[in-house]
């Protein structure tokens, strides 16, 4: 054999040794990578067996219905014929309805809104042909004549509905098949059974009148329960299933031609001061090809009627109120999910900037009664729904379940017809819904109180620490930016290059004034300092921007800040990785991206300002986002903290895995945003174990328990046209156990000058910039564009004068809850501590004069400590 053939030979010997060991690679490496799954959550759930619905002796306290639990502060009350409950409160005397009583006798209301607010349940789905159709638990249930199964548990009651159309409920055996269709399983009736079993089912049918040629129709005399019965066992011994029920039901091209039906089971306990309402998804039974999209759970609990005054709270941003019969019955309904929309999703839905709902609470305040709803489970896939009267004469608010994932594609054919097609997940997410609804002491009255419950209660959880902060003086934070990416041309070819702003050395002058400034608590978060700057690549490695200093002056940095009383934090995000510069790197985007349904890997833009969809660069490709898949993040937070510990630095700022909450909808190993929750919240616990302080941005209640710091929380609410007050609520639950501050001063058009100042006292915040040692015309052409106002030497100077009036108020309650909040007038708010400091302020243009004889001037404050004037 010649020496060339021989070479070549080898050559592709190699090539192909080469392929098979990058394809192991690929393979071990990524696919059957499972590290995540530790961190999931236990799915191993033992349910209370039911028995038979017992009344209990006693009660008497709602009329109509019968004693079904009682623990000595609260008693539930059931009807046996609808299910419905009430709930008697013993230490008030209250009684609440899961849905308001006598409804049927007002002739205000029309038939279908009468039917909602008699149900306990509301069920969004899809039928075969993936048509979008809705079930409310009065009419498909109750009314029809359904089963209603009524159970006593341990505590409580089980509630099983079954809603649908069950007058031509034939089990498996099809109303229409084709005769070619029919015949094959006559066949197999014939060779199992005999020829009279083959007659017996062959003879219920009938050629169709209403179907397509060919087609037969079960007769209305074989619909019997007897024979239907009988039929069904010989079908189903003949192999057929389900979905051959399915696809000869849809063949026929008969609407109604397969019934469709939902078992669901709502669970009622008691414990305490709480009533629980659960549905466990896992025993959820389907039929008739459908699939269960969202479910209202208890959509009218303490519903309030005409006559009645009070609010709903609402945990969107930083908190609100809407108040009953507010004359906004015309707008449309509050609405937000918690945690914000699925990254996957909100790709494909025009978006606007609304600041998340970060807590997975909201409140029924009346005149006699207090109730703080959490929802306890499911949370990362609810949305909070609030009514005001307008249509009925009822405002109501409750939790709707997203219980599968679904959407709809664009399909385009080669004639330039569009069609939409909706893709549904096959599987219900294994969660239990559910939602705890605590009746509140006279001392826990109102926003104020539900802030307070919530707090102990977290507190109680270790979700939030125990033990107050000390009281000092508050902290500055100031995010550094230190490099990004920026376009440069090397002989008129464009390239990514490095753009410095601030090295270590002029970060620490910028310390330097500061604390000459009077700033005596300095936080720095210090972003774009390693692996190529703010759009940096994977986290696994660290490598330090050398334009920037070495790492023995990134240490020094933070030993300085350390020696005048603050901290450093080194920023990195784990969830979302610039594309432009990841790809081509450690980081395989075709296998650790989360993906769609249909397969392709997901990414994420800039908001379009032309279009409101978050899928642009805008040009500047860096810009664009890698969503890591929850499948992977273990592996980089992992890496990440082993990395980081070689660094002497204060801690880590988490940018992503706190504020946003995201999902994988790869079908062959998908991870819903429930596992993506329990992930998330053990490489939080990860941070939290290490020897660094943790900085969180965006604030989601999962990452108060490892938090240190929280940036970027909600200082306002959006201004919903549904909504009447704004209340910082989310800061009423954690001032004095955790510090925090809200977006940067001079990034933000929302407040400024006296604005800024009455929102950071009334809602306990610190100050917040953004500062670039360079003018911020370098990052004009740079993904940072909007990062403009950032130069130090325009904005220090402010952020000493802004910290030296808003540090003297906020020093003396630094280590203290707040006990209440309140609106005293149009603009006017005051805020008493639990160490006696109440903190006015008057967002309005006239002086304001309270009750206690206190003159609050108009855009200004004042303090009282322990009843006297500060």
């Amino acid at each position: 054999m010649r020496l060339g053939k021989k070479l070549f030979i080898a050559a592709l010997a190699v090539a192909f040794l080469a392929v098979l060991a990058y394809q192991g690679y690929i393979h071990f490496h990524y696919r059957m990578y499972n590290g995540y799954a530790r961190y999931l959550p236990d799915r191993e759930r033992v349910y209370a067996e039911g028995r038979p619905f017992a009344p209990l002796a006693g009660g008497g306290m709602v009329e109509g219905m019968e004693l079904a639990a009682d623990n000595g502060i609260l008693q539930l009350y059931a009807d046996s014929a609808s299910g419905d409950i009430a709930v008697y409160n013993a230490a008030t005397g209250v009684v609440t309805y899961a849905n308001p009583p006598g409804v049927e006798n007002d002739d205000s209301i029309n038939t279908y809104n009468k039917s909602l607010l008699r149900s306990v349940l509301v069920v969004d789905f899809f039928n075969a042909t993936r048509t979008p159709g809705r079930y409310i638990s009065y009419d498909m249930a109750v009314r029809n004549g359904n089963p209603v199964v009524l159970e006593s548990i341990p505590g409580g009651l089980r509630v099983t509905y079954t809603l649908g159309d069950l007058t031509v409920r034939t089990r498996n055996v099809p109303i229409y098949i084709h005769r070619d269709r029919l015949e094959i399983f006559l066949r197999r009736i014939e060779d199992i059974f005999d020829s009279r079993e083959r007659s017996y089912v062959e003879e219920k049918y009938r050629p169709a009148d209403d179907a397509p040629d060919g087609f037969l129709v079960l007769r209305d005399n074989a619909r019997g329960p007897t024979i239907i019965a009988r039929m069904n066992q010989d079908l189903a011994e003949a192999g057929y299933t389900e979905e051959d029920l399915i696809a000869d039901s849809l063949a026929s091209g008969v609407e109604g031609a397969i019934s469709i039906s939902f078992d669901i089971p709502v669970e009622y306990t008691l414990d305490g001061a709480s009533l629980v309402a659960m549905v466990a998804t896992s025993r959820i039974e389907e039929r008739g090809g459908a699939r269960i999209d969202k479910i209202q759970l208890l959509r009218n609990f303490g519903a309030a009627g005409l006559g009645e005054e009070g609010y709903f709270l609402v945990p969107n941003g930083s908190g609100s109120l809407i108040r009953f019969n507010n004359g906004k019955g015309r707008a449309d309904d509050y609405a937000q999910f918690i945690y914000d929309m699925d990254p996957l999703a909100e790709l494909f839905l025009t978006q606007g900037n609304t600041e998340p709902a970060r807590l997975p609470v909201f409140g029924i305040h009346k005149a006699n009664s207090d109730i703080l709803a959490v929802i306890e489970e499911g949370k990362s896939f609810a949305q909070i729904m609030a009514t005001v009267s307008g249509t009925t004469p009822y405002n109501a608010i409750r939790a709707n379940f997203v219980v599968r994932g679904s959407t709809t594609y664009s399909m385009f054919g080669t004639t330039g017809n569009e069609n939409e097609m909706p893709v549904v997940e096959p599987d219900i997410y294994d969660a239990d819904l559910t939602v705890r609804y605590t009746f509140l002491s006279a001392d826990y009255s109102g926003y104020s109180g539900m802030a307070r419950a919530y707090r102990e209660r977290l507190q109680s959880e270790g979700a939030l620490p125990a033990e107050n902060l000390p009281m000092s003086d508050i902290p500055l934070y100031a995010d550094i930016i230190g490099a990004t990416v920026g376009t440069k041309f090397a002989l008129s070819v464009p390239y990514l290059g490095i753009v410095p702003m601030t090295t270590y050395e002029q970060a620490g002058e910028m310390a330097a004034r500061l604390d000459s400034g009077g700033v005596s608590n300095l936080v720095f978060n210090l972003q774009g300092w390693f692996n190529k700057g703010y759009y940096h690549d994977a986290p696994d490695k660290i490598k330090l921007v050398r334009q920037l200093g070495s790492k023995k002056d990134l240490e020094a940095l933070s030993s300085r800040l350390e020696s005048q009383g603050g901290k450093l934090y080194a920023d990195t995000a784990l969830q979302n990785l610039s594309y432009i510069v990841s790809r081509g790197t450690r980081y395989n985007y075709m296998h650790q991206n989360s993906r769609s349904y249909v397969g392709y890997v997901i990414g994420i833009g800039q908001l379009n300002p032309m279009t409101y969809y978050p899928d642009s660069t805008l040009g500047y490709f860096e810009t664009g986002k890698e969503i890591v898949s929850p499948k992977f993040i273990t592996r980089y937070v992992d890496a990440f903290i082993k990395n980081i510990s070689k660094f002497a630095v204060t801690g880590v700022s988490l940018r992503d895995l706190g504020d946003k909450l995201q999902s994988d909808r790869k079908r062959t190993e998908m991870i819903d945003r429930e596992m993506a929750l329990s992930i998330v919240t053990a490489q939080l616990a990860k941070f939290g174990e290490s020897d660094k302080d943790i900085m969180v941005a965006g604030g989601n209640d999962y990452a108060f328990a490892h938090a240190d710091d929280l940036i970027g929380v909600p200082l306002s609410h959006n201004a919903f046209f549904i909504v009447d007050d704004e209340v910082p609520f989310y800061q009423m639950v954690i001032h004095g156990l955790l510090p925090y501050c809200g977006h940067a001063a001079n990034r933000s058009d929302a407040f400024g000058g006296e604005a800024l100042v009455l929102r950071l006292l009334e809602y306990g915040a610190s100050p917040r910039f953004t500062l670039t040692a360079e003018e911020a015309s370098l990052m004009k052409y740079t993904g940072l564009n909007l990062m403009y106002g950032t130069y130090a030497e325009n904005r220090i100077d402010y952020a000493a004068e802004l910290y030296g009036i808003v540090n003297p108020v906020l020093s003396l309650v630094s280590g203290s809850c707040v006990q209440s909040h309140d609106i005293l007038g149009e603009g006017v708010r005051k805020v008493t501590y639990d160490n006696g400091v109440a903190i006015y302020v008057n967002y309005s243009g006239k002086a304001f004069v309270t009750t206690e004889d206190e003159t609050i001037p108009a855009g200004g404050w004042h303090i009282t400590t322990g009843g006297g004037r500060a």
